[in-house]
């Protein structure tokens, strides 16, 4: 095997990882996106009816997402690598532990609402959708 063709197999490899934090990405907002409406009952219908509503905070739920799912996760892929068993553990307990410090991160920028009992909510919420989000990718890299 030469170098040139080695070096094309990790070019490819690194799209194909950064095609599978995508979709992850999406995984993460569908699912922060739907434990919000379920967690806001009454005003959510207000949302269900007036679907641009929803769609924007799935697009936001996809924002505050992308740094575990383009960024986390494939800064622990190498580590990963050669241990597929070890990686889907993993990759779920990353995506929830980043989950959970990027949604304390958002909430200290000024991003989400510093509202009381918020931290709890939104964390839940962070830690849910990096746990869907770790689960998918770490299938995903082993499929």
């Amino acid at each position: 095997m030469t170098g040139q063709f080695k070096d094309s197999m990790r070019a490819t490899e690194t799209s194909g990882m950064m095609g599978l934090g995508a979709i992850a990405t999406v995984m993460a907002a569908l699912t922060g996106t739907m434990f919000g409406v379920i967690v806001s009952f009454p005003f959510s219908l207000i949302a269900v009816i007036i679907f641009p509503i929803l769609l924007i905070a799935l697009v936001l739920a996809a924002v505050l997402a992308a740094p575990v799912t383009l960024g986390l996760f494939p800064l622990a892929y190498p580590f990963l690598r050669g241990r597929p068993m070890l990686a889907q553990l993993a990759f779920p307990l990353i995506g929830a532990a980043g989950g959970a410090v990027i949604t304390w991160l958002w909430i200290a920028l000024g991003v989400l609402p510093n509202q009381p009992h918020s931290l709890e909510l939104y964390s839940a919420i962070g830690m849910i959708s990096g746990l869907v989000a770790g689960a998918f990718f770490g299938r995903g890299l082993h499929a």
